[in-house]
């Protein structure tokens, strides 16, 4: 049985912090895909446990390995090994953007990942989200055990205190809302353009929110489905249209924001070349906030494409840090209690056995003394007997506490 202590829990993984969005876009999983790798690191590489956060910033492993901490480095390399390996890739690919988190230090990472301290955009109300559903998808693949619950369920904690006891996620945080920022440094007043934005899913729900609230009366919301993309558009007035019709789209629009889940590019430069001659090269401006990428990254090099991708958001994000720093330092503040809430509990789950044995020992010890001082004492009745056995207890019990 795996021992609850803190070195036996670590992290491994990428994100915006530390990998391009090229890289990210590499080892995107969906929940299908990651069942699959948490069920080979724990058949083939033999962790104990194992649960895989895959975002559109990050993609993270967080295990349960064997106590002997030399093992570790030797099992961090064959884990992302197997996660290199289900994209089709050599480990040297991932290597260079890993980073590690062993212990009380892994558990303090994921309270932050669960909390949006460490988002693209701090305070986006979307990752727990993804972090329960991360927990979810390795408990049905029957790869986490009582150590990672009790992490992962103690990091949905930390995440809902910080939102609730800070303002850390006051107001439509997103990276949707940041692309709106964007094109509003560009174009100055947003309502008066044409804006395409292409996919009706959480995102592009998000980014609809901010639109609206930046005035703009002009959208069309293109989708897979186009029942999906009428709903959403329906809700401000705006139009819905199939992803079909994107070419006609893209010719009589201002500025493109695409967030629509994609296994390859929606919009590649052969396309756009043909839409920018269309519109007599009026420039285009584009934001893909996809992970994958769905616009293809050299068609930014065209006569008037403006191309930007998430990793161009950092002027932005680094304003909006600083009008939330004092939220931030009070959510760190709330997140440290809530890992030395963990490390108690590491701590006495450790010690159990050892109190297990001293109470095994004290309730032997006091039951000989109690037979012994009976006798002694020589007959007495029920009550009498009672009183001495409930006396002997009661000291045996305030000196174990």
């Amino acid at each position: 049985m795996t021992r609850f202590r803190p070195e036996v829990v670590w992290g491994v993984g990428l994100s915006h912090r530390t990998a391009p969005v090229a890289v990210r876009e590499w080892f995107a999983f969906d929940d299908e895909a990651a069942a699959r790798v948490v069920g080979t690191l724990r058949d083939k590489v033999g962790v104990r446990e194992a649960v895989l956060l895959s975002t559109c910033n990050r993609t993270e492993v967080y295990v349960v390995a064997d106590d002997e901490a030399r093992d570790r480095m030797t099992t961090r390399t064959a884990v992302m090994r197997e996660v290199a390996a289900a994209k089709g890739r050599p480990l040297q690919d991932i290597e260079p953007y890993l980073y590690d988190r062993v212990g009380l230090d892994a558990v303090r990472h994921l309270f932050r990942v669960a909390a949006s301290l460490d988002s693209l955009v701090v305070g986006e109300p979307q990752i727990l989200g993804q972090v329960k559903n991360a927990f979810r998808v390795a408990r049905e693949a029957g790869t986490v055990g009582p150590v990672l619950t009790r992490v992962f369920e103690k990091s949905f904690k930390a995440g809902k205190d910080v939102r609730a006891t800070t303002e850390v996620g006051t107001g439509e945080v997103s990276v949707g809302s940041v692309a709106v920022d964007l094109a509003r440094k560009v174009f100055g007043d947003l309502g008066r353009c044409s804006v395409l934005l292409v996919g009706a899913g959480k995102m592009g729900e998000a980014v609809a929110r901010a639109l609206a609230a930046g005035g703009v009366r002009t959208v069309v919301v293109a989708n897979r489905t186009l029942e999906r993309a009428r709903d959403v558009a329906g809700r401000y007035g705006w139009t819905g249209a199939p992803l079909d019709d994107l070419p006609g789209l893209l010719a009589t629009s201002d500025a493109v924001i695409a967030s629509v889940a994609s296994s390859g590019y929606l919009l590649d430069r052969a396309l756009l070349r043909r839409v920018v001659a269309a519109r007599r090269y009026r420039p285009l401006f584009l934001v893909d906030i996809g992970v994958p990428r769905v616009v293809e990254p050299e068609a930014g090099r065209e006569e008037g494409i403006y191309l930007y991708n998430i990793d161009d958001f950092n002027e932005i994000i680094s304003e909006h840090l600083k009008r939330r720093h004092k939220d931030v330092q009070t959510a760190d503040a709330i997140i440290a209690r809530e890992v030395a809430a963990v490390e108690r509990a590491f701590r006495e789950q450790d010690v159990q056995p050892v109190i297990a044995r001293l109470s095994r020992w004290a309730a032997d010890l006091k039951d000989q003394e109690v037979g012994r001082a009976l006798r002694e004492m020589g007959s007495l009745d029920e009550r009498q007997a009672q009183v001495v056995e409930a006396m002997a207890a009661s000291l045996v019990h305030k000196v174990l506490h």
